[in-house]
C-alpha cells in the first residue's frame, strides 16, 4: 500500500507545473494597438501652442522686468531724489546767513560779574543811607553842625557817583544796571536774528529732514526746537543765553548736513550730466510752484478786475472828448 501511494505522488511531482503567462512589454504594446484599432476614433480640437508663448515661461521670468525697464525706473527714481535734494537745499539755504557771534554772545555778563556789581551797588546805597541819616540828625541838632556839614558834602559826592558820566572818569567797571541792560540787548539781538532765519518757512522744521546726512539732528534736545519752529514761536522762546546757544548748536549741525547734502547733489548732478539725463536747476520755481498755483486764480481775478477797470476808465475818458468834438463841430456850423 505504501508503494501504491508513493507512485502517484512521484507521478504528480514529475509533472511540470503550469505557470501563469506574463505579458512582455512588446505584448502589451500589441494589445494596446489592437484596442485602439477596435475603438472608434474621437476627434478633439488641439489648440496650437507656440513654442515661445508667455504661458510656457516660469512665473519668475514673467514678473522680472527687462533691463531697459529697470534702467528707466532707476533714472526716474534718481531724478525724484535729486528734486527732493534741490528742494531741501532751497528751503535750508538761510543757514548761510547764520551769524555766529550774535548767537554765541561772547561778551555775555556772567553771574560772577553780576554778583560783584550787585555788591558794589548795595555798598553804595548803604553809604548813602548812613550819610543821609547823619545829615538829618544834624538838622535836628542831634549831632554837631560840622559833622552834619561834612556828611552833607560826602552825600553829594557819593550821590554823584551814581551818574555813569562821572563814575567812568574814575573807573571802567560797569554797574549792575548796565550789566542787566547789556544782557537784555544781547538777547534782543539774538531773538531778532533767529526770527530773521526762521521767518519764511521755519528753518528748523525744514532742516529736520536733513537728518539723513547728519544723525545729530535726531537728538532729543532738538525736538522742542522743531515743534516751536512748526508753530512759528521759536524766536519768542529765546529768553536766555542757553536757549540761544542751543539754537546755535542746532544751526551748526544743520550746516554740516547742508554741506554734505550739497556735495551729494552736485556729485549726482555731474553724473546725470555725463549720462544726459540732468534736469534744469529750477529749485526756486519748484518751491514757489504750489504758492503760484494757489495764487493763480486770485491773480487771474485781479487781472480781470484791473482790465475791466481800465476799459471803464478809457470809456469815461473817451466820452468827454467825443462830446467836446460834437460841441466844436456844432459851433463851427
Amino acid at each position: 500500500m505504501a508503494q501504491r501511494k508513493s507512485q502517484p505522488e512521484q507521478s504528480l511531482r514529475s509533472q511540470p507545473v503550469a505557470q501563469p503567462q506574463v505579458h512582455t512589454p512588446r505584448r502589451l504594446r500589441e494589445d494596446e494597438a489592437s484596442s485602439e484599432a477596435a475603438s472608434p476614433p474621437t476627434s478633439e480640437p488641439s489648440s496650437p501652442v507656440s513654442p515661445g508663448s508667455a504661458d510656457d515661461l516660469p512665473e519668475d521670468q514673467q514678473n522680472t522686468p527687462s533691463a531697459e525697464e529697470q534702467e528707466a525706473a532707476r533714472i526716474i527714481a534718481e531724478q525724484a531724489r535729486q528734486r527732493q535734494r534741490r528742494k531741501l537745499l532751497h528751503d535750508c539755504e538761510r543757514l548761510l546767513l547764520l551769524d555766529f557771534n550774535t548767537l554765541a554772545m561772547p561778551g555775555w555778563p556772567d553771574h560772577h560779574a553780576l554778583s560783584l556789581a550787585r555788591r558794589r551797588r548795595d555798598s553804595w546805597i548803604l553809604f548813602l543811607a548812613i550819610l543821609s541819616a547823619i545829615v538829618l540828625a544834624g538838622m535836628a541838632n542831634l549831632v554837631p553842625a560840622v559833622i552834619a556839614g561834612v556828611s552833607f558834602g560826602l552825600l553829594v559826592a557819593v550821590g554823584a557817583w551814581g551818574f555813569p558820566v562821572i563814575r567812568h572818569v574814575f573807573t571802567s567797571e560797569p554797574s549792575y544796571l548796565e550789566l542787566i541792560v547789556k544782557r537784555r540787548q544781547m538777547l534782543h539781538r539774538a531773538r531778532k536774528h533767529v526770527a530773521h532765519l526762521e521767518e519764511p518757512l521755519g528753518l528748523a522744521a525744514c532742516c529736520r529732514h536733513m537728518a539723513e546726512y547728519n544723525s545729530a539732528l535726531r537728538r532729543h534736545r532738538f525736538q522742542r526746537l522743531y515743534r516751536l519752529s512748526e508753530q512759528g514761536r521759536l524766536a519768542g522762546s529765546i529768553r536766555s543765553r542757553a536757549a540761544a546757544q542751543l539754537y546755535l548748536i542746532f544751526a551748526l549741525e544743520a550746516e554740516k548736513a547742508y554741506n554734505r547734502l550739497r556735495e551729494a547733489y552736485l556729485k549726482n548732478y555731474q553724473d546725470q550730466l555725463e549720462q544726459g539725463s540732468a534736469e534744469p536747476l529750477d529749485a526756486a520755481a519748484e518751491a514757489s510752484g504750489q504758492s503760484a498755483e494757489l495764487l493763480g486764480l486770485s491773480g487771474s481775478d485781479d487781472s480781470a478786475k484791473e482790465a475791466s477797470e481800465d476799459t471803464v476808465a478809457s470809456k469815461a475818458q473817451s466820452q468827454p472828448s467825443e462830446r467836446e468834438d460834437d460841441v466844436s463841430r456844432g459851433g463851427a456850423s
